[in-house]
């Protein structure tokens, strides 16, 4: 691995700048300060709720007919209104922040005060490889680690022989000890979280650890001791040591490289980014840090939420929770393909758990069988509908999940993955057996009601923005898929062959995706008019990507989605940095190198 580090020539100025460590259940933030350090910490189970399966809206069921009719008629706008009342949870959902849903939240801060020091060649990086940050300047190196094995962020801080160090945390009972802070806080879950620190002849050590009572028997704080008792018996230098392996051997698992002009050798990697056109390394850099990300924040209890594991925040956007219509789906796209099958551990751990809340979702929403999840979870499984139908209602996230399971079989050929996770494949098919509907107007069997999620289409009937209709182009395309998956396995493993041919049947009766009057791929029932041309979701074009269902071998089709990139795109479509990457994965697979690459430098 030739490009493996990020260099800064300048402490961060704000969190955003701070390099991030983690091993998957902690993480660091480090800023790089000369008289004052700062590290903001994490830990993955650090949210604010609790269960609730109260968030499930019975009234949904009573309305499902209506809704349904008026859409089949062509009366949007007064489907609408019924939807909006009630295709939504009970209660705030996942607005809930300070209440059952919650937020992830920071652990808090840590502050080193430093004797007073004049940094000269000042440098600030970030080893990928070694999983170290360093800060030098003056002829001293700081290290900072964060030890997978032994749970424990560690910091070294040669020549210090005294310092003042201090911890905040909102609400957290904080005692300062000899050599030790302690911190307690109830988020209703039991926090914890310990720092000691010892000085040695050749530097400060500080030893880190953190954790809650979610999922665990264990005090909290109880839990912390062990941790650093057994990482201080280690000592530094072993968890370096075996930091670094473990990264090592982590990243060179795969590698890529995009050739080499040397021409920003030595230049800061926030300098480079500026100019990023004649740098093909920095390309490589970024592959390598997206991996990086990857390892050091899913390797716990709960899969990487919307900011990894990284927050500063009481109150994040979007609770950094886990958003299932794309954006987890998009942490983990690569981690078969770069031979990281063990960092998909916490997320099949997660789909596991909306399965089963899943199940009185269906039950008590739609009165199916199987289970269903929509938008967006949290550590205890939400799966019901959302605030808005705009983005809640999307009824097909959980299956999306599911994907996730069959890239697992595509990459190990272990049928173990499919007789592991065949009750739930089997039950999210039981669903949407039960859920789809024939439409009237075509005969096709169509999810309904339905949303492409987070956009809107002006209604034919009144010129309102409406975002309910029947049988939309990602709800088709993952059902197809699911289904498809789903007979495929129950013939591998000679189970349900009965349940296999409802399914095969109903695999017929589902709709093609078409072309519509701009030449783009139809993302819903008709070709409305798109409220927003340019929005960031490109919903569907999930048959190209990330499934395999637009492929050369149609070129109608093919040349249809080259269409509707384009069309996004001309009305400012990628402008956020998730979208823009969805896009790069779209040119990838149209075999169009050279607007693969301009949205990398657009993304950069």
């Amino acid at each position: 691995m030739k490009e493996n580090r990020l260099y800064y020539d300048a402490p961060a100025q704000d969190w955003h700048e701070a390099l991030p460590l983690g091993n998957g259940r902690l993480g660091m933030m480090v800023f790089g300060g000369i008289s004052e350090e700062h590290v903001q910490l994490n830990e993955e189970s650090v949210w604010s709720g609790w269960e609730c399966p109260e968030y499930n809206n019975p009234h949904t069921y009573e309305h499902l007919e209506e809704i349904r009719r008026l859409v089949f008629s062509g009366k949007y706008s007064s489907a609408q209104e019924l939807c909006d009342k009630y295709l939504v949870c009970r209660g705030l959902g996942h607005n809930d922040i300070t209440g059952a849903f919650g937020s992830y939240q920071t652990a808090g801060d840590l502050y080193i005060q430093l004797p007073e020091a004049h940094a000269q060649e000042y440098s600030r990086e970030l080893i990928l490889d070694e999983g170290r940050a360093e800060v030098c300047f003056s002829g001293v190196k700081r290290e900072y680690i964060v030890s997978y094995k032994y749970n424990t962020a560690a910091i070294k801080l040669p020549g210090v022989r005294d310092a003042r160090v201090r911890y905040e945390r909102q609400n957290a009972a904080v005692i300062e000890g000899d050599g030790e802070i302690s911190a307690r806080a109830f988020l209703p879950t039991e926090f914890a979280l310990l720092v000691k620190y010892e000085y040695a002849p050749d530097a400060m050590y500080i030893y880190i650890t953190a954790a809650t009572s979610y999922k665990t028997d264990e005090k909290p704080m109880a839990a912390c001791r062990r941790t650093l008792a057994r990482a201080m018996e280690a000592g530094y230098e072993r968890l370096k040591a075996e930091t670094k392996d473990y990264f090592t051997e982590m990243l060179g698992r795969a590698g890529v490289s995009f050739g080499v002009s040397g021409t920003k050798a030595g230049v800061p990697t926030d300098k480079r980014i500026l100019a990023p056109e004649d740098d093909p390394e920095l390309a490589e850099l970024y592959f390598n840090y997206g991996r990086y990300l990857l390892i050091a924040s899913s390797r716990g209890k709960l899969p990487a939420n919307l900011q990894g594991i990284w927050c500063k925040d009481y109150r994040p956007a979007w609770s950094a929770d886990y958003h299932i219509n794309i954006n987890i789906q998009m942490n983990y796209w690569f981690a078969e393909q770069v031979n990281l099958p063990e960092l998909m551990e916490p997320f099949f751990d997660l789909i596991r758990l909306i399965a089963k809340s899943g199940e009185t979702t269906a039950r008590e929403i739609y009165h199916c069988p199987g289970w269903a999840a929509h938008f967006d979870t949290n550590p205890w499984g939400y799966t019901a509908l959302g605030l808005n139908p705009l983005y809640g209602a999307f009824v097909t996230a959980g299956a999306w999940c599911l994907r996730h399971v069959k890239e697992r079989y595509l990459f190990s050929c272990d049928t173990g993955i499919l007789r592991e996770f065949y009750p739930i494949i089997r039950g999210a098919c039981e669903f949407f057996l039960a859920y789809l509907c024939t439409d009237p107007r075509t005969g096709y069997l169509v999810a309904a009601p339905a949303s492409s999620p987070e956009n809107t289409f002006v209604s034919p009937e009144d010129g309102r923005r409406i975002n309910i209709c029947a049988g939309t182009a990602i709800d088709t395309s993952i059902i197809r898929e699911l289904f498809t998956f789903a007979a495929d396995t129950m013939r591998m493993l000679s189970l349900d062959s009965e349940l296999a041919g409802k399914i095969s049947a109903a695999l017929k009766k589902l709709p093609p995706l078409k072309t519509g009057r701009h030449g783009q791929v139809v993302e819903w029932n008709e070709d409305f008019e798109e409220y927003e041309p340019g929005h960031r979701h490109m919903s569907q074009l999930y048959g190209l990507y990330p499934a395999n269902e637009i492929t050369s071998a149609e070129p109608e089709l093919f040349a249809s989605a080259k269409r509707t990139i384009a069309r996004r795109l001309a009305h400012g479509g990628g402008h956020t940095g998730w979208s823009r990457a969805w896009i790069i994965n779209f040119f990838a697979r149209l075999r169009d190198g050279e607007n693969a690459h301009r949205n990398l430098l657009a993304l950069f």
